[in-house]
């Protein structure tokens, strides 16, 4: 008969998602000596390894892998019971991920409306790119991923949110700005500050971009949307970022929209949950608040 208790999935699930059991007691406030005991009690009861050594790093096996989802899910169960009886029960625990246009512009005040609601609720947002969202979810280290563009993942269901608009902008005195009808040879040949390659929001404005107008001039690449904001501000090109992260430049009258009615600048977002997630109420109150403002600009 098992001896199975919560402490022995805990370190377990902690010991998957560190690698090793010095980060996974440290992440769950045991000794190193103390995880280590209890992961070796938790194997010998089972009567199987759950992990391949290979060094200092530990690996989940075929059989760890079978396990895992099943563990995170009676953690997650355990936490639901535990916060049945807090003083507010409307309180959760979230562990949310994002792209950085979502992460950045979209939910902290979303994030701020769930709290008031539910008081005493603890939220955690990671702010990466794409890729390394889709990563975490698929390894259970978020309960919730937003994402920009398409995601196929088999291990995730992938839910369209809402759609995104994309402006070319720029300085209000460059020569394109004075402009009452804009070619596309005068995009083409325009100077064109972009993200760095591996940008989620690059990847996809490139896409759109060399669909639309062919191969466009770039004569410069910057590692975030304020750098290249400023350096349009400075007149040194123009730029596609998300509508949503240049609207109040265009407000204070630093940048301008350029007229293109000739381009579809548009793209998807999109929320990924992991199908083994066990649905907490947590979860599902955040899913609901998220259809309440599907296309609502914040």
């Amino acid at each position: 008969m098992l001896r199975t208790t919560l402490r022995h999935i805990e370190v377990f699930v902690a010991t998957a998602q560190k690698g090793n059991v010095t980060q996974a007691a440290a992440l769950i406030g045991l000794t190193q000596s103390a995880a280590s005991m209890a992961l070796a009690d938790f194997e010998n009861q089972l009567g199987t390894r759950l992990f391949d050594r290979v060094g200092k790093r530990l690996s989940l096996n075929d059989d760890g892998r079978a396990l895992y989802p099943r563990a995170v899910q009676m953690i997650d169960w355990a936490q639901e019971m535990a916060q049945m009886f807090q003083r507010d029960e409307r309180a959760v625990d979230l562990h949310l991920g994002a792209s950085s246009t979502i992460g950045n512009y979209l939910l902290p005040k979303m994030i701020g409306g769930f709290n008031a609601s539910r008081p005493g609720s603890r939220i955690r947002l990671e702010v990466s790119n794409t890729q390394k969202i889709i990563d975490a979810v698929r390894h259970f280290e978020l309960d919730i991923g937003f994402v920009e563009g398409p995601c196929v993942t088999p291990e995730l269901d992938t839910i369209f949110w809402q759609h995104d608009e994309l402006a070319i902008f720029s300085a209000p005195d460059h020569s394109l700005a004075r402009q009452q009808e804009l070619s596309v040879s005068s995009l083409r040949q325009a100077d064109w500050i972009l993200r760095e390659r591996g940008s989620g929001t690059r990847e996809v404005v490139e896409q759109l971009l060399t669909s639309q107008l062919g191969t466009v001039g770039l004569s410069m690449e910057l590692g975030g949307t304020e750098a290249i904001k400023r350096a349009v501000e400075s007149g040194l090109g123009i730029s596609c970022l998300p509508k949503i992260a240049v609207t109040e430049a265009v407000r204070l009258g630093t940048l301008v929209c350029l007229p293109t009615p000739m381009l579809r600048l548009t793209r998807a977002f999109h929320i990924l949950l992991h199908k083994q997630k066990y649905r907490t109420a947590g979860i599902l109150g955040f899913l609901e608040l998220c259809q309440l403002t599907r296309g609502r600009s914040y």
